[in-house]
């Protein structure tokens, strides 16, 4: 038998496996290395990052809304707050939770949030029902922005289910914007949306100012996001930071008188395409009034609010369809839109201002001068035609007072391009104002060939026309004139006040830089003060005050169908306070001159307003002589004695009556009349009964309403007449006509020039 062999057979490594046996080494230090090293980056470089990941996974955060700062006008005025609300929100997880438990009584929970919270809150049933069924969520919102009396109703209803301490429900304090005074300023104010951030006007551009930082309401959760155990329950709230509020120089009686007479105007002349009236203090640069007419109201900016628009609306029958949402959105940034700022027109004859300025500062002989104006002014090709059919031979202030376009043409000219361009410039004409409001536009192109103009370039832009600005550069640079040549940058914020009404900052007055010298300012003002007072802008006389004015009518093509009517004035002349610049756009009527259309907004809006603003009326002897009174108190007196103090008050008297005292009185005790007026007394009760019928004084001169007044026994008060001559005609009464009044009472009218401008 052979011996069996024992011998090993175990095959040594070779050496192609011991260097894959290293490389397999090799790899795995480098992976544990990588591991260790990115372990390390982690826990040392991103610590932050990921402990804050960890957190947010493990809390629900829930806004909370900042109190939006107040708004108010230059003497603390409300115009826009915020006024607190509530939000109600609910957990549907809990509510699930406590709906499957065996202990409530309440198993179909849902379906009673559904039905009975739908009704009580006004929200939709179904849409309440989605969301309180949706277990997957810890947040659904019931209903937002609501007032304490339903807030309240709610929480009787909570408490009459037993679920105060469910914790489904949390009520949540929230805001709601609010603008007290309607639609006064509107277009400067603006409105907020639905989110509480500022779309339009101050609200947009000073809404980081506004909004505050809003609060937070954080809980704890676990990992898979349900509610932790209660024993581990973590709830913070971090308190909201209010915003600041603001204090305009916007001054509501003035807003108020500007708004009034330029809805009178756009009534009267049924303007087509909105209007505007601005107000300015010429040596700060505040904004004192800013009304567009074509507004809307902020409380409610989402509905279309002038008429107009409303009946081009009415036109369009389906109102589902793409036409009616185009034709609404487009009416509705139409009336959101500041006028005033964001919208541009030509100013016609309101620039001759500017352009008498640049001859006066650029020591172009001018003043001496006398132009003669045949009616037309040839220029190669091309006919500058006067308004008038000739003016004949006038000195440099007849030019201004009867607008005249070839002499005005002529000195531009003698400008010249190259100069002409810039004091344009030095006016501001090329750049924005940088006042504070929202969306303030700028022409996309400047006067053609800037200083390279030509003579027909230079002689049309001499009288505005051809180019275009923003009402907001126009007052600006007339306040430049009014103030000594300065131009001051406006605004409408002055102060910003902190949550508890310290003022944090104030608006200081910036001027830009002097466009021409004071003396050459002061000669401009007083040709405009002479185109006023008896010249070619009398629709803006104030008795008392010296007015420095111009009128304006620019076409919109050379039919004339449509034109921009304006008129920029600034006033008292001495020492001015104050510009108003108004422009009636698109204005139809037998009439659209700018000195008619606009000139009698502004000649109301500073008849009241220097008043207002403590500035007293100086009046010369002619002014004197015209002046309104008041009545006496003579209703009780006898007959006699009531007789002798009319007569001591300068006044007239028609007794009316058989009886021997005075049982009542037209006009009443204190009552404005004019000098020399009648009141009318009545004696007995059958005298109380008789009336006159008020006439139609409307198109009447001076000297026929006085003769119609006098037969129907009634007294006149009349304004918008200067002393000097002129074709004036009433343009409006308060009193409609054919209404029967008490004899003696008093018809205030309202009387306007006749005088044509371009």
């Amino acid at each position: 038998m052979a011996k069996e062999n024992t011998q090993s057979t175990t095959r040594l490594p070779t050496r192609s496996m011991w260097v894959r046996s290293i490389w397999v080494l090799v790899a795995l230090a480098l992976l544990v290395a990588l591991l260790l090293g990115r372990l390390a980056w982690v826990q040392i470089y991103e610590h932050d990052y990921w402990s804050k990941l960890a957190v947010s996974q493990q809390l629900s955060d829930m806004p909370v809304d900042a109190a939006r700062g107040t708004i108010y006008d230059a003497n603390m005025n409300v115009l826009a707050e915020s006024e607190q609300v509530w939000t109600i929100i609910m957990d549907p997880k809990n509510l699930k939770a406590y709906a499957d438990d065996e202990d409530n009584k309440l198993p179909n929970l849902a379906d009673i949030v559904a039905d009975e919270l739908s009704v009580l809150l006004n929200v939709d049933r179904q849409t309440l029902y989605n969301r309180a069924t949706n277990a997957g969520s810890q947040y659904a919102i019931v209903t937002t922005k609501i007032e304490r009396p339903l807030v309240e109703q709610f929480i009787e209803w909570v408490e009459s289910k037993g679920l105060s301490d469910a914790g489904i429900f949390r009520i949540i304090s929230d805001y709601t914007r609010s603008y007290p005074q309607d639609t006064l300023a509107s277009t400067v104010i603006g409105f907020c949306g639905t989110d509480y951030y500022g779309l339009y006007g101050i609200e947009a551009e000073y809404n980081d100012v506004l909004a505050g930082i809003p609060g937070r309401i954080v809980t704890a959760q676990n990992g898979v996001g349900n509610d932790m155990s209660v024993s581990l329950t973590y709830e913070k709230t971090v308190d909201a930071e209010d915003g600041k509020s603001l204090v305009l120089t916007i001054d509501s009686t003035i807003q108020h008188y500007a708004e009034k007479y330029l809805d009178q105007a756009v009534a009267n002349f049924t303007a087509t395409n909105r209007a505007v009236c601005i107000v300015m203090n010429v040596k700060t640069g505040a904004i004192l009034a800013c009304a567009v007419n074509g507004d809307f109201d902020p409380n409610d900016p989402w509905t279309i609010h002038e008429e107009t628009a409303q009946q081009k609306l009415a036109t369009i029958t389906d109102t589902t369809g793409e036409e009616y949402k185009a034709a609404l959105k487009a009416a509705r940034e139409l009336q959101w839109t500041n006028k005033a700022v964001s919208d541009y027109y030509e100013p016609g004859s309101v620039f001759k201002v500017f352009t008498s300025a640049m001859a006066i500062d650029a020591g172009i002989k001018v003043n001496s001068d006398t132009f003669y104006c045949p009616g037309a002014f040839k220029l190669g090709p091309d006919t500058i035609r006067c308004h008038a059919s000739a003016h004949g031979s006038q000195t440099f202030a007849d030019t201004i007072s009867h607008s005249c376009n070839p002499a005005f043409a002529k000195i531009g000219i003698a400008v010249g391009g190259s100069l002409f361009f810039k004091y344009f410039t030095g006016f501001g004409f090329t750049e924005r104002t940088g006042i504070d409001m929202h969306n303030e536009a700028v022409a996309s192109s400047s006067l053609y060939h800037g200083s390279n103009m030509t003579d027909i370039e230079v002689a049309c832009q001499s009288i505005g026309q051809t180019f275009k600005v923003t009402p907001i550069q126009m007052i600006t640079a007339l306040s430049a004139v009014a103030n000594g040549g300065y131009l001051v940058q406006p605004y409408t914020v002055q102060s910003v006040l902190d949550a508890d009404g310290n003022v944090v900052s104030t608006t200081k007055p910036v001027i830009k830089r002097q466009v021409i010298s004071t003396s050459s300012a002061d000669a401009v003002t007083d040709m405009l003060q002479k185109a006023v007072d008896g010249g070619g802008c009398k629709n803006v006389y104030v008795a008392g005050y010296q007015v420095a004015g111009k009128s304006g009518t620019a076409d919109y093509t050379e039919t004339k169908d449509e034109v921009w009517a304006s008129f920029g004035a600034y006033a008292p002349g001495d020492d001015p306070e104050i510009a108003v610049l108004c422009i009636v756009d698109q204005p139809h009527g037998a009439v659209v001159y700018g000195s008619q259309v606009a000139g009698p907004v502004v000649r109301q809006v500073i008849e009241d307003t220097l008043p207002y603003l403590g500035i007293e009326p100086e009046y010369n002897q002619k002014e004197l002589a015209n002046l309104s009174t008041s009545t006496p108190n003579v209703t009780d007196k006898d007959l006699d004695t009531a007789i002798s103090m009319i007569n001591n008050s300068s006044l007239d008297y028609k007794v009316v009556g058989k009886g021997s005292t005075v049982l009542t009185q037209i006009p009443t005790a204190g009552s404005t009349i004019p000098k020399e007026g009648t009141v009318v007394l009545y004696t007995d009760e059958a005298s109380l009964e008789k009336t006159t019928l008020v006439p139609n004084f409307i198109g009447m001169t001076l000297t026929q309403a006085s003769k119609a007044a006098a037969s129907a026994n009634l007294n006149l008060v009349v304004s918008g007449l200067s002393v000097d001559s002129g074709t004036a005609v009433c343009s409006a009464q308060n009193v409609q006509k054919g209404t029967y009044v008490p004899l003696g009472s008093v018809i205030n009218l309202t009387f306007v020039y006749q005088d044509a401008d371009d």
